[in-house]
């Protein structure tokens, strides 16, 4: 296997990720060019109470306005889990939800809001559909934050978080909140109770918009005040008559204590540290066993602790990449970098060793046959390419374009080469099947066998796990307890690895190290050969010298006599 042309390949995709990450973050603003698609999905976030939603839309170039009127606009769609296929998703291609709202508004279990351009008008027309979004608070933008939660309060001004302020203005504006706890950055503003309940807000049905002939911006705030208005809501674009539209839409979500993770992600740091620690722990582990065990050791089993280490890594990049998400509504790039990297190697290392402990290379076979390279060089690359589409989708907006292109693209190639890395155990079960029957050493190579075939049905699970069950448990589940879908799918990878490395340890119990003795070949014969009327009786003598071989012939012609 060309080792060396595939690790100056994986350096180059490297350094390629390395600077596409750097250009392309994590931030909800999705700039549309010339775009004619019905339909767009923005954004997808689970709200909890207190939670608050800002989108701005601005640069909108519309041709013609008046042919356009009533025909572009949002919808804030709400569901309870990932999986629940909304109204709008199913009928959106068919027919324009903006307008045709009577039969979406007859249909109790559906929950939207509907936000269509009035450009005749300047206003943003809004429509509530759905018991539980009955009262849902909608706010146009002003000076006046809208109090979602104490602990939220200024932190939007004019559809945009206020980083850019100065610590003198952020201390005049704390010296005015000390001094009126009701006012919110303007002294002439009306004072607002602390409380949610006692404010009274009255519910608006449209929002004003600032044009200029073609061109038009509108912004607004969604407030989660309730329980039952808690849950998975969706943000569309709807252009009804796939007219050539240019826009930029900023979105910013953000739950309770100004956490911008989605309610089902709000776990996931912690969650990945603690993993993190039980990788490292098991890697430590491993690597004492190995020197403990020197003598009996391949470079297979290295190539098993190198794989834990950037699991180790991998996780812990993760996690900070979360946390600072969280915090500040953006990763911080030196840790999302180095999470793709080891993400990369380690996807690329796991699907090598896979392959490697199925081929029986270093444990039945010193060498890789022709077969095994050429599945070697067709797998790995594969992989790396699965991974950078996973990446690639990571680093997008779920609205673009080619953000579908690249999920597809990563859900089918990552398939694929799961179905090809099951070839190599075939192979050697094979190999293997022949041997007990043709070598002589049926003992062994039948333990060797069934441990293979062990091997295999532990790959095919762990496949089927990962790929089937945890991607159903992420549509099925809740939409706060959408973190269990990474929480099973780490729980069956770590099994995985233990379990392998517990039936390919090195050590004198493993089939893969006992050596055959002359009892083992009387027990070799035991099993293979099936008692007949022919084979009766027989017993197989083993001979190892030329004394012993007389003995026995001595010894058989007495008793002929």
């Amino acid at each position: 296997m060309e080792v060396e042309n595939m690790s100056t390949s994986l350096q180059y995709v490297i350094v390629i990720l390395t600077v596409v990450s750097v250009c392309v973050s994590r931030k909800h603003e999705l700039n549309l060019t010339d775009d004619t698609r019905k339909v767009v999905d923005v954004s997808t976030f689970g709200f909890f109470k207190n939670g608050l939603l800002a989108v701005n839309v601005s640069a909108l170039v519309v041709k013609d306005p008046k042919h356009e009127n009533q025909s572009i606009g949002f919808t804030l769609d709400k569901s309870i889990s990932d999986g629940g296929a909304s109204y709008l998703e199913e009928h959106a291609e068919t027919q324009c939800i903006l307008t045709n709202t009577k039969d979406v508004s007859e249909n109790d279990s559906i929950s939207n809001v509907t936000f269509t351009f009035n450009f005749t008008g300047l206003t943003l027309n809004v429509k509530r559909i759905g018991w539980s979004l009955k009262q849902l608070h909608i706010f146009e933008v002003s000076d006046e934050q809208p109090d979602c939660s104490k602990d939220m309060k200024g932190d939007y001004a004019n559809g945009r978080r206020r980083d850019t302020a100065t610590a003198g203005q952020k201390q005049v504006t704390n010296q005015k909140q000390d001094s009126q706890p009701g006012q919110l950055y303007n002294e002439t503003q009306p004072s607002v109770n602390q409380s949610s309940q006692d404010i009274h807000v009255p519910l608006l049905k449209y929002i004003p918009i600032q044009g200029d002939r073609n061109v038009f911006n509108a912004s607004f705030y969604v407030c989660i005040k309730t329980d039952y208005e808690e849950g998975l809501y969706n943000l569309f674009f709807h252009n009804c008559n796939k007219s050539k539209l240019s826009l930029i839409i900023s979105v910013v979500e953000m739950n309770a204590g100004g956490n911008y993770l989605s309610a089902g992600d709000i776990p996931l740091p912690t969650l990945f540290i603690l993993v993190s620690f039980v990788y490292f722990a098991s890697a430590c582990y491993w690597f004492i066993y190995l020197r403990q065990h020197k003598e009996d050791v391949f470079k297979i089993h290295y190539l098993m602790f190198l794989l834990g280490v950037l699991k180790t890594l991998s996780l812990m990049f993760h996690a900070m990449d979360y946390h600072f998400i969280s915090a500040d509504g953006s990763p911080m790039e030196a840790f999302a970098i180095l999470f793709y990297i080891t993400y990369l190697i380690k996807g690329a290392l796991l699907f090598l060793n896979i392959a490697l402990i199925g081929s029986g290379w270093a444990f039945v076979k010193p060498i890789l046959s022709e077969k095994d390279k050429k599945l070697f060089i067709f797998v790995i690359p594969l992989q790396v390419f699965a991974n950078v589409a996973y990446i690639i989708t990571d680093t997008s907006e779920e609205g673009e374009s080619e953000y579908a292109t690249w999920k597809t693209v990563f859900v089918l190639v990552d398939i694929l080469c799961c179905v090809a890395i099951l070839y190599p155990v075939i192979w050697s079960i094979r190999h293997l099947q022949e041997a007990a029957t043709t070598d002589g050493k049926a003992a062994i190579s039948l333990s060797k066998l069934k441990l293979f075939r062990h091997f295999y049905i532990l790959v095919v699970c762990y496949i089927y796990f990962t790929r089937i069950i945890v991607f159903l448990v992420k549509i099925i589940v809740p939409f706060r307890y959408m973190w269990l879908d990474e929480f099973f799918f780490e729980l069956a990878t770590y099994s995985f690895f233990v379990i392998t490395a517990y039936n390919f340890r090195p050590g004198s119990d493993n089939p893969y190290f006992q050596v055959p003795s002359d009892d083992e070949d009387e027990v070799e014969m035991e099993e293979v050969l099936t008692e007949n009327g022919m084979t009766e009786g027989l017993m197989k003598v083993h001979t190892t010298n030329t004394s012993t071989t007389k003995a026995v012939q001595r010894e058989g012609n007495h008793t002929s006599a």
